[in-house]
């Protein structure tokens, strides 16, 4: 027999759905005063380093208007009618990615190489790049490509080896070529492949082997300029393969394709032109007392006078040390990943131990990061025997550090991958390996590059473990090698904040720490517009 509600009843259970609801409000306001005590701190925190590091208050009226006149207000117009008209806005995305990030790309490539040596990088590349085209190739000629994935990293580690084995005889006759040959062969032979492939999956083969022959060509006629001028021809070449091919074909394909949003092009030469416009006028104004300038980027470090200090050596280690870093950590971590969520038994020992491992990597997630050190201290140093201070003991130290977070990231993002398609692939006929490669791994690429974003910023910034392992906070020369000293834009910047001057502490530390914000922001930008390109395919 059902009990009637009596009055209080009805009155106990609507307080405490009220004392429910309150509860939940209460903690949204909360949640959203935390983060608004965290924006807000941190816009302080950024605007206090900006104005050290660019004085924006040492400048005349006159320098804000010239540049406010011919850089600011022409950008904030042409960026309001892009966000008005979708076709203009996607155009003019395209066209700053392309313009920027081939820059960016042409400036770090050559800086890279040149400090490596482009032989070495040359002779390397080659070796590691051509037993996969092989494999590629034949894997064209027959129906069945099981071993196809595993084949080509494992054909790039053998020709890794045989290039260090053949080491000594081929340098010989490399070097006897000149240097620009050397980034041709780099930059302006992928560079021209890239876009015959391109054109070809669009226009035909014809016309793909005619737009491929016609970057070759610009690039040798560009080294051949170069050469007649006076002028080394390695700069010339790398900026027209990574900078001006990749930005025409953006430009070409989005006037061609998108009528409508064409205009969008313009966007990223609006804001460089309006860079040079109001450099040239304000050439005879007082412009602000900067630290973050040309000598910054392009000199090696001066402790006695601040505006001669630069980072140069810094930049140039950090990107390597990252880089090789990236190379070391995230082959292991995806496959140790795709180990434990695809193949790892569920049940009897090897399922426990599979669990224990999961443990133990989510565990290492949170461990200190000056452990790390420590750890890399005993088995670069103590146990491998590897020089004091080199750039492999660094990148392998912190890819260590950064090995939990690309495992946990990767499993998360294996494990938003309905079953539904594993399934429906396996009712296709597909193998475990053809599955994994087809369905699971493309759609769990942007949760990966998710993790990989989180890594790099970790990594980028760290000096605990690199202080640990004996990484010199100050040198003169980017590292020659994987195996040569070298150190970190981080670890200068600590160094630099105990020096007795004050325009060191107050100027040349927020100058770089500006420097290393963009670095880190250039990195995530790229993993982000990869992953959302991936995220928009799937």
């Amino acid at each position: 027999m059902a009990t009637e509600e009596t009055p209080s009843d009805q009155l106990g259970r609507t307080t405490a759905l009220r004392l429910q609801q309150l509860k939940g409000q209460l903690f949204e306001v909360a949640l959203i005063a935390a983060t608004l005590v965290g924006i807000v701190s941190l816009l302080v925190l950024f605007a206090q380093i900006s104005n050290d590091a660019f004085r924006p208050g040492t400048a005349s009226p006159a320098w804000f208007l010239i540049y406010l006149s011919t850089l600011v207000a022409p950008t904030a117009a042409f960026t309001l009618y892009a966000r008005r008209r979708p076709a203009v806005r996607k155009t003019n995305a395209k066209a700053f990615a392309a313009v920027f990030g081939g820059l960016l790309l042409s400036l770090v490539t050559y800086a890279v190489v040149d400090s490596l040596s482009p032989y070495d990088v040359f002779i390397y590349a080659a070796f590691a790049s051509l037993p996969p085209v092989l494999v590629l190739a034949y894997d064209r000629t027959t129906d069945d490509r099981t071993y196809t994935g595993p084949a080509v990293p494992v054909s790039m580690i053998v020709g890794t080896g045989v290039a260090a084995a053949l080491y000594d005889l081929i340098r010989g006759p490399i070097g006897i070529a000149a240097e620009w040959i050397m980034y041709f062969g780099l930059v302006t032979v992928p560079a021209a492949l890239l876009v015959a492939w391109l054109t070809a999956s669009r226009r035909g083969r014809r016309a793909g082997s005619i737009v491929g022959g016609v970057v070759a060509a610009g690039g040798l006629v560009v080294a051949v300029a170069a050469i007649a001028a006076g002028v080394n021809a390695s700069l010339p070449v790398v900026l027209f393969s990574a900078f001006v091919v990749p930005t025409s074909y953006v430009v070409v394909r989005s006037v061609r394709t998108n009528p409508e949003g064409r205009i969008g092009v313009a966007g990223p030469f609006i804001l460089l032109g309006g860079v040079l416009l109001g450099a040239s006028l304000a050439y005879e104004v007082k412009s602000p007392d900067t630290f973050l300038t040309p000598n910054l980027l392009l000199n090696s470090w001066d402790g006695l006078t601040a505006s001669n200090a630069g980072v140069y050596p810094q930049i140039v280690g950090s990107v390597i040390i990252v880089g090789f870093m990236a190379v070391l950590a995230f082959p292991v971590g995806i496959g140790a990943a795709v180990y434990l969520e695809e193949y790892a038994p569920d049940t009897g020992w090897g399922g426990r131990l599979a669990t224990l491992l999961e443990i133990n990597i989510s565990n290492l997630a949170g461990v200190p990061s000056v452990v790390y050190g420590l750890l890399g201290l005993a088995l670069f140093r103590r146990t491998l025997g590897l020089g004091t201070g080199v750039v492999v003991s660094a990148a392998g130290t912190l890819g260590l550090l950064i090995l939990p977070i690309v495992i946990v990231s990767t499993q998360e993002a294996l494990r938003s991958v309905p079953d539904a398609l594993r399934q429906g692939s396996y009712g296709m006929g597909a193998s475990r390996w053809q599955t994994l490669r087809e369905v699971v791994l493309p759609q769990a690429i942007p949760g990966t590059l998710t993790g990989t974003i989180l890594a790099l910023a970790r990594a980028i910034g760290e000096t605990a473990p690199l202080v640990i392992i004996a990484i010199a906070t100050t040198t003169y020369s980017p590292p020659s090698g994987l195996f040569s000293s070298g150190t970190a834009l981080p670890l200068q910047i600590f160094a630099a904040s105990a020096n007795a001057k004050p325009e060191f502490r107050h100027g040349v530390v927020p100058a770089a720490a500006v420097v290393l914000l963009v670095l880190m922001l250039l990195m995530n930008a790229t993993a982000i517009v990869i992953r959302n390109k991936y995220g928009r395919e799937n």
